[in-house]
Order: structure tokens, then C-alpha cells, then sequence
């Protein structure tokens, strides 16, 4: 089995100028725990996944989630999570496969980067996701567990 086997098709994505709020309401939209950040071509610079949100941005002395625990931030949450970019707290070069890479190589990716998600990317854009839960996925519909994606 290949990355194009059971990688998400479709993958939603984001651009490193959107906001965080923007980035953190399609993660919850569409039940995602990560995007791919891509700049005006389509092409990936970036991801940038719930545990962007839990840790010191580049130059922020507090945690996000410490901000947003603070009773007394109030509006000025709000008013971050609006005026901060998914560029200023993504990752970086991110790890990527093709979509013929095998899907024990991504295993064996995913254990060693402590990843749980690796875009696809052929012909330098995103051509879908592979996630621990696509591996899941394929793994029951292999043992004839499930016929389909849950919805």
C-alpha cells in the first residue's frame, strides 16, 4: 500500500498570512487536528496543527492556551487569536511524502518525527493528507472491519 491509497484527498489547507482564528475555526469545522500552510501557488510551506496553539509562539512569553485560560484576557484573546498569522507559529520545511511512498516508510516517519499527520505533495503542491486515522482506516477496511469512511 502507498501514500495514495489512503491519504485524504481534498485536504483543507491555509495560507501563513490568515489568522489564527481563521486557522483554529476550519480545524474545528472539519474535525482536523492539523493543516497545511500554502502560500499563493499552492505550494506547502508549512503546517500548523493544534499543538502550534499549545506552545510559545516565536516571541511570546505565555502559551496560547495560557491565554486563553486567563480570565482576565477576556477580548484581548479574541483580539490575538485575530491579529496573529498561522505564519508566526507554524512549523516550518515540513515533512512530506510522495504518493507512491510506502505506507510503512510513513509509519516509520510518523514514529520517528513524533508526527501524526505527513502531507502528500506531488508536482510541489498538496495532493492530500496521510493522518494516524487514514492508517486506522485502511488497516479496518484491510481486516474488512469497515467498508467506508466514518462520517
Amino acid at each position: 500500500m502507498k501514500a495514495g491509497d489512503v491519504m485524504t484527498t481534498g485536504a483543507a489547507t491555509i495560507r501563513p498570512e490568515a489568522s489564527l482564528a481563521d486557522a483554529a475555526r476550519i480545524m474545528l469545522d472539519n474535525r482536523i487536528s492539523g493543516l497545511p500552510v500554502v502560500d499563493s501557488a499552492g505550494k506547502l510551506v508549512g503546517i500548523i496543527t493544534e499543538r502550534d496553539f499549545l506552545r510559545r509562539g516565536k516571541d511570546d512569553a505565555r502559551r496560547w492556551l495560557d491565554i486563553l485560560l486567563d480570565e482576565a484576557s477576556g477580548q484581548d484573546t479574541a483580539d490575538q487569536l485575530n491579529d496573529r498569522r498561522v505564519a508566526d507559529v507554524m512549523s516550518t520545511d515540513p515533512l512530506t511524502v510522495s504518493v507512491e511512498t510506502s505506507v510503512s516508510e510513513i509509519t516509520e516517519l510518523m514514529e520517528r518525527h513524533n508526527v501524526r499527520r505527513i502531507p502528500v505533495v506531488a508536482n510541489d503542491k498538496v495532493a492530500g493528507i496521510v493522518s494516524v486515522t487514514d492508517l486506522l482506516l485502511a488497516l479496518m477496511r484491510k481486516t474488512n472491519r469497515i467498508s467506508d469512511r466514518p462520517a
